[in-house]
């Protein structure tokens, strides 16, 4: 896992959008990360979950992507990523369910700006997968911070069970599947894409 360059990816798949909210979308973290082994895939998921929900609510300002490091030890580092924006905001008393499955700070939010929560509660999944834990920090009307942990081993401790995993699929979509056309039906345009770049990477030809 490169750290800096999954930050810069996720970043170039949502940057137009910000833009055309008038957004500025950045990135802040460590400068130099060691040789690190994890999940890239489920990592970026996470990722383009927050920027996403950020960029539906924040109406002007900056929206900043940081990685800070948390715990160091000889096998592994705890990485906390955190999505910073200044949006709307959310009540203290919402906090503690929006990780829940299809919930929202409110019914209001939900007519207004579409969804259902289920985003929050795929990346809370996906962080405790990884070792770590999901949450959010938020100030009504200042705007919020929402973050997860994930704990990526070191180069010398490889993933020997998870790499062949992927592969394998990859390799068996290719064998019985490859040149055939799908069609790939979403009604969020990231999940869209991503999907559809992902599954064009396993020698499919996607409609959507």
């Amino acid at each position: 896992v490169d750290i800096n360059a999954l930050l810069a990816n996720v970043k170039s798949i949502l940057l137009a959008r910000a833009l055309a909210k008038g957004l500025v979308l950045q990135v802040e973290t460590e400068t130099r990360w060691p040789e690190l082994h994890g999940d890239p895939t489920r990592l970026q998921q996470a990722l383009i979950n927050y920027v996403s929900n950020a960029i539906k609510f924040a109406e002007n300002g900056s929206i900043t992507l940081r990685t800070l490091q948390q715990q160091d030890s000889r096998d592994s580092v705890l990485i906390r990523f955190e999505v910073q924006d200044a949006g709307i905001g959310i009540a203290p008393e919402a906090l503690p369910r929006l990780f829940t499955a299809c919930s929202q700070a409110d019914g209001s939010t939900t007519r207004k700006y579409g969804g259902t929560g289920l985003g929050l509660a795929i990346t809370r999944r996906l962080a405790q997968l990884m070792g770590g834990e999901a949450g959010a920090d938020s100030t009504p009307g200042v705007g919020s911070t929402f973050w997860f942990s994930a704990c990526l081993k070191k180069d010398q401790q490889h993933d020997d069970l998870a790499a062949p995993a992927t592969s394998d699929a990859e390799a068996l979509i290719r064998h019985h599947h490859h040149g055939r056309r799908i069609l790939l039906v979403d009604d969020e345009p990231i999940n869209l894409e991503v999907a559809r770049i992902l599954l064009e990477e396993s020698g499919l030809g996607i409609d959507t």
